[in-house]
């Protein structure tokens, strides 16, 4: 009884307020219907051992990895196979001491999935993409757990699809201000802070669209709901059902990738703890983006 009163309540306080809340029950998985709007890409990772051929791929940015292989280039992530496990309806993007691949236990490495990848012919020269979902505003959110340790690095970004709508181009040219929006940070939380509970929202590139967002929860202890509205001109993040930062100004203006990530990478995310337990996890429970039913 007391859990139909909290649905109704939920109900309620949308037509009353001409607000939506994004946040679901931890003990419940099924997606929420939304007035207004359509569930058009979702994983809950239920009754899985591998990942959705269909909906991720298991690769660390593999078409800059072709990309540069082509030119006589390589690097120690980029193109990366990913470690992860799935147990229980948690994808667990995993960094333990023999994987993923590196040259020593604190090199760098990455566990990343994604949802689309930009490919090069080196015969014709020419670029293609490989997309299993990609979407132009809309409501992405992410129910996780983050693990917590100096030098570690979890995010959850959106990323522009093509080769040329990158942080850094092809031919390894840093973006910069004037260039358009190509990335959008959900959430980084870095383990160079020393509490451990700020998170960075970032707007690649813009002025304004960096934000520092301080939280007064362990993240590594248990599992919260991260959400992103993307509009045109607007970004509002939300925490657990509950807005938390609003963002005005350039937004992207081309399809985006999803893209999670745990990352060990010495150095702007802190020092690497010679003492840190492995394994380290980014637990996920689900993943779903909605966008407004036009229809």
């Amino acid at each position: 009884m007391r859990k139909v009163l909290i649905y109704l309540s939920l109900f309620f306080s949308f037509f009353l307020s001409g607000s939506l809340i994004f946040a679901d029950s931890p003990e419940e998985k099924t997606a929420p219907v939304r007035p207004g709007w359509k569930l058009v890409f979702e994983d809950t990772f239920d009754g899985q051992t591998t990942l959705d051929p269909a909906k991720w791929i298991d690769l660390y940015r593999p078409g800059r990895a072709e990309y540069q292989a082509a030119f006589g280039k390589s690097s120690d992530i980029i193109g990366r196979k990913t470690n992860y496990v799935i147990e229980d309806g948690i994808l667990k993007l995993r960094l333990d001491k023999d994987l993923p691949k590196r040259k020593e236990l604190h090199s760098p490495c990455v566990s990343s999935i994604q949802t689309s990848k930009w490919t090069y012919d080196p015969e014709t020269k020419t670029f293609g993409t490989l997309d299993k979902f990609t979407a132009k505003y809309g409501w992405f959110e992410v129910r996780c757990r983050m693990p917590k340790g100096s030098g570690l690095h979890s995010a959850f970004w959106l990323v522009q699809k093509g080769a040329h709508q990158q942080e850094v181009s092809p031919d390894g040219k840093q973006g910069k201000l004037g260039d358009g929006v190509v990335e959008i940070d959900i959430f980084e939380m870095l383990g160079r802070k020393v509490d451990q509970r700020v998170n960075d929202f970032n707007v690649h590139f813009t002025k304004n669209g960096h934000h520092a967002y301080r939280f007064d929860f362990d993240c590594s202890k248990e599992f919260h709901t991260w959400g992103l509205n993307w509009e045109e001109g607007k970004l509002t993040w939300y925490l657990d059902g509950k807005e938390i930062h609003e963002y005005k100004g350039e937004t992207p203006q081309h399809e985006m990738l999803i893209l999670l990530g745990l990352y060990q990478n010495a150095g702007w995310t802190g020092p690497m703890d010679p003492a840190m337990p492995y394994p380290r996890d980014f637990e996920i429970d689900f993943i779903r983006v909605w966008q407004k039913d036009t229809h």
